[in-house]
């Protein structure tokens, strides 16, 4: 039911998001507006537990609500998925901790997924330095969650033979923002730009990892976060590409060619061409949704997602990321003019989609990992 109000919610603000889009560009990240309307509907809050007003929405949920906003304006997809770390795990933190980072419960939140800090174990928590490249939305986040390896005499310390690696929840304004972002040209308005930490101390209630039991043991947080934030970074591509797809048939259907006059209807090619697309898309949204039923049923039900489930979700994908680039770059060769117009969906979609391609192929360990099972090995930390 929580579910339906909030894509009821997302439809609402689609107009807000799309005459919002221009402004977000133009300062590279999100508009006020847009963080406030998203924020007091929920969206930030999708898998953030019931006790801080979270939603705790099932993935199946989570894929329909990013695929409406994404549409609009991708980098409100971004936020979310971006926002889902924290979220989830709060689980970990005690009812006080928990308090402080949602002190705002409308705010979204930073988040850098690759562990390019480094953190040392110091009396009841960790000082935190480094600096992390990406952390999308950190301009308006209240909290930011930064992966960091835990070093122990200048090394990695190990945890069941691999490096330990901590999730810190870190104030925003503990850090240094570094505008990186203004002048990249996809994803524009999600804001990732650089964050450094200047040697900051961490208590230990603020440092997160699989490990770590959870303060709020209910099934739904003891799924790995990878499952929902993976399923909203796909759903995003959807709203991407269908925004795309649909005007490109608008525009091939009106077009005719320059040098014999034939409506490009009326041509083979075209022909196929929009036959291939619209059965490519609408096979791979259809088995994401397949899979994120399955899951979500599991879920409901305080089920463990079997290691095969999660493979076929993970494989399904990353799959997802290579299709919708590979459909942008051949509607953008096979279609009109039109979409070399600045503004025009496909022309978005072209770059933004190849810059979340691109972004996910730093974690192909997750195919690899997800065929060693589909192949009837053991799953490993990829998974």
């Amino acid at each position: 039911m929580r579910g339906q109000t909030l894509l009821e919610a997302a439809h609402n603000l689609v107009p807000l998001i799309e005459e919002q889009r221009p402004a977000g560009d133009q300062q590279a990240h999100l508009t006020r507006k847009v963080v406030d309307a998203c924020g007091q509907a929920g969206l930030f809050r999708m898998t953030a537990p019931q006790e801080v007003g979270g939603l705790e929405l099932l993935p199946s949920e989570i894929v329909k609500v990013t695929e409406v906003v994404s549409a609009a304006d991708p980098a409100v997809g971004w936020y979310i998925q971006n926002s889902m770390p924290t979220c989830v795990a709060s689980a970990m933190l005690s009812e006080d901790d928990r308090s402080k980072v949602f002190a705002n419960p409308n705010t979204n939140f930073g988040y850098a997924g690759m562990p390019t800090g480094q953190a040392i174990a110091e009396d009841d928590g960790y000082r935190l330095s480094g600096k992390w490249p990406v952390v999308t939305g950190v301009e308006d986040a209240g909290w930011v969650a930064l992966h960091a390896p835990v070093l122990d005499g200048g090394v990695p310390r190990e945890e069941d033979g691999q490096p330990e690696i901590r999730l810190f929840l870190v104030p925003t304004r503990e850090l240094e923002i570094i505008d990186t972002w203004r002048h990249v040209a996809a994803m524009r308005g999600t804001g990732s730009n650089a964050v450094s930490a200047p040697e900051i101390f961490v208590p230990e209630g603020f440092a997160c990892s699989d490990t770590k039991p959870l303060v709020i043991d209910r099934p739904y947080f003891r799924v790995p976060v990878s499952v929902p934030q993976l399923s909203a970074d796909a759903a995003a591509v959807f709203g991407i590409l269908g925004s795309a797809i649909e005007r490109v048939m608008v525009d091939l259907s009106a077009h005719t060619a320059a040098f014999t006059g034939e409506a490009r209807r009326d041509q083979a090619a075209t022909q196929e061409l929009a036959a291939e697309i619209t059965a490519r898309f609408r096979a791979v949204r259809a088995g994401l949704l397949e899979i994120t039923d399955a899951v979500s049923e599991l879920m409901s039900a305080g089920k463990e997602l079997p290691a095969k489930l999660r493979a076929d979700l993970y494989a399904s994908i990353m799959l997802i990321f290579e299709t919708g680039r590979d459909i942008a770059s051949r509607l953008y060769s096979g279609g009109t003019r039109d979409a070399f117009v600045r503004g025009h969906p496909l022309e978005h979609a072209l770059r933004d989609l190849h810059a979340i391609s691109y972004g996910m192929s730093s974690v192909r360990f997750i195919t690899h990992s997800a065929g060693r099972v589909l192949l009837g090995g053991e799953h490993d930390h990829g998974l």
